[in-house]
């Protein structure tokens, strides 16, 4: 399977779960209308976005858009504003890494975005 066709088996695993999902022109960069957070932070959703790389290498970082806090302060690992996100608006970024990423042949085989995405969750959970 090649890159390209691993990343449209990777959109079609997120589309499913997350209706909206909005992809770049490049292809890579991916936004999540409307993810829930948890009580504390200002917002009761955003949006959040992120990078598909080439495997096996892993994704980093949760981006949304600029001005998330948390009981009234800025988040740990966090910095805003950042730049290179295609999509409208100013953006910051978590710092978020996947705790193992084994990708296997297919996007159903082993490490994959939607379970990644699944994962920003527990980070926001954590609060500050």
């Amino acid at each position: 399977m090649g890159i390209e066709e691993r990343i449209q088996e990777e959109l079609a695993l997120l589309s499913g779960k997350h209706p909206g999902l909005e992809v770049a022109p490049d292809g890579r960069w991916v936004k999540v209308p409307a993810y829930p957070l948890p009580q504390g932070w200002n917002r009761t959703t955003t949006d959040i976005a992120f990078r598909i790389v080439d495997p096996p290498a892993g994704p980093y970082g949760i981006y949304v858009p600029s001005g998330l806090l948390f009981n009234g302060q800025r988040p740990n690992n966090y910095s805003e504003p950042v730049a290179g996100v295609p999509f409208p608006g100013t953006w910051g970024v978590f710092s978020w890494t996947p705790e193992a990423w084994t990708p296997g042949t297919t996007a159903k085989g082993g490490s994959n975005y939607f379970n990644w995405v699944g994962s920003f969750g527990a980070r926001f959970r954590e609060g500050v």
